[in-house]
């Protein structure tokens, strides 16, 4: 028993030597830290809905002024970061910066213009809007987040006459946001 005692003690002293012995060759702490980085940048979204959706007139019959009540609308949906600003803008096919449009028929010297609007009173809406600037004729607002759409109603109006050949009248509006 009592081999075991000593043997019990010297490997504690030994134990404890080699505790002492890592302590005093410790010569000291260095501490630093470093930075977890992340840039956010803005992004959009948009969409027609549905995307097909156009702005159509149906039958309008041939021979004459288009009244008033040739208005018809679709909405686009803008989806922006939080906080980021945004102007959206249409083009027609003809680059008119006013949006007024040109619709082609079957014959190449028959056309019926129009005029695309922000909203029912006849606010134009054109193609010359500045990011963080004058809105111009262009729409402009501010992102809610990735999640949140903001609906922006387009309405187009029968600016011509309808005394054409008939057949079906198109035109093709570019639509971008600056953001």
């Amino acid at each position: 028993m009592q081999f075991k005692k000593s043997l019990m003690t010297a490997t504690l002293v030994t134990l404890g030597g080699f505790a002492a012995m890592s302590s005093a060759n410790a010569a000291g702490t260095q501490a630093g830290s470093f930075n977890v980085n992340m840039t956010v940048v803005s992004a959009c979204t948009l969409s027609a809905a549905p995307l097909t959706q156009d702005i159509t007139f149906g039958e309008v019959a041939a021979g004459g002024t288009a009244t008033a009540n040739q208005t018809n609308a679709t909405a686009l949906s803008v989806m922006c970061s939080t906080g980021a600003p945004y102007v959206v803008k249409l083009t027609p096919s003809n680059s008119d910066a006013n949006g007024a449009g040109v619709m082609t028929g079957p014959a190449p010297t028959d056309l019926i213009t129009y005029q695309l609007h922000s909203d029912l009173e006849g606010t134009v809406w054109g193609s010359t809007g500045i990011l963080n600037g004058e809105a111009g004729n262009s729409v402009s607002s501010v992102g809610e987040g990735m999640t949140a759409a903001i609906e922006h109603p387009v309405y187009a109006s029968v600016t011509g006459s309808t005394d054409v050949t008939v057949g079906n009248y198109t035109d093709l509006v570019s639509v971008s946001v600056v953001y």
